[in-house]
């Protein structure tokens, strides 16, 4: 009986550990690939447009982590996307998880890389500029979803009067919500993604 009981508590604790160790990535870039649309929270909430989030690993074997390509567009305008970047998501420790945010060189020639990843075989990671400071970090929140943001105070911007962007996300299996907040060196906002930010929901095939 002693054994028995050894061993059970063993296979508990092994549990335990599998869940405080485990590599939350790949679920969680399950979740971030996709298509997205915000087009249901455009028909309710005039203060939004609609706008199409299209996302795709990348890079398979540059380890250590995932590189994701993402691209934003207006739906009303699918050929001119307004952001394109690439993530690289690694595992930080402590429960958190780290995602670099880096612009492409002439990011207009690689437009629809969602649709046709052979525009991206000319692109090499050290061609990328990393975007110091906008690095966003990602936990794990008790719904299992997860929540981020960048450093306040560390996110450069030029755009529109501001100095520095304070960028948040929220993530789950079937969304992605965007928040951007732009502010001046005297802390007032200047710019920034209304109401609760940019709500886009998985579009299924």
């Amino acid at each position: 009986m002693a054994r028995r009981g050894c061993r059970w508590w063993l296979a508990v604790w092994l549990m335990g550990c599998g869940q405080v160790w485990g590599n939350p990535l790949p679920p969680l870039m399950g979740w971030l690939n996709g298509d997205f649309s915000s087009r249901t929270q455009a028909e309710e909430d005039r203060r939004f447009e609609a706008a199409e989030l299209h996302a795709r690993t990348i890079w398979p074997h540059e380890g250590p982590g995932y590189w994701l390509y993402l691209e934003q567009s207006l739906v009303a305008r699918p050929a001119h996307p307004f952001r394109q970047r690439i993530f690289h998501l690694t595992d930080a420790g402590r429960g958190e998880l780290l995602m670099v945010e880096y612009t492409m060189p002439k990011a207009t020639d690689f437009a629809g890389a969602w649709r046709d990843p052979a525009k991206l075989r000319t692109l090499t990671p050290e061609q990328l500029s990393r975007r110091a400071g906008c690095e966003l970090r990602l936990r794990r929140l008790p719904s299992g979803h997860y929540e981020g943001r960048n450093e306040i105070g560390r996110c450069p911007t030029n755009f529109a009067g501001a100095d520095t962007l304070v960028q948040y996300i929220w993530i789950g299996p079937e969304h992605i919500r965007l928040l951007d907040r732009a502010y001046d060196q005297q802390g007032t906002l200047r710019w920034g993604s209304p109401g609760e930010g940019y709500v886009y929901l998985r579009v299924t095939p």
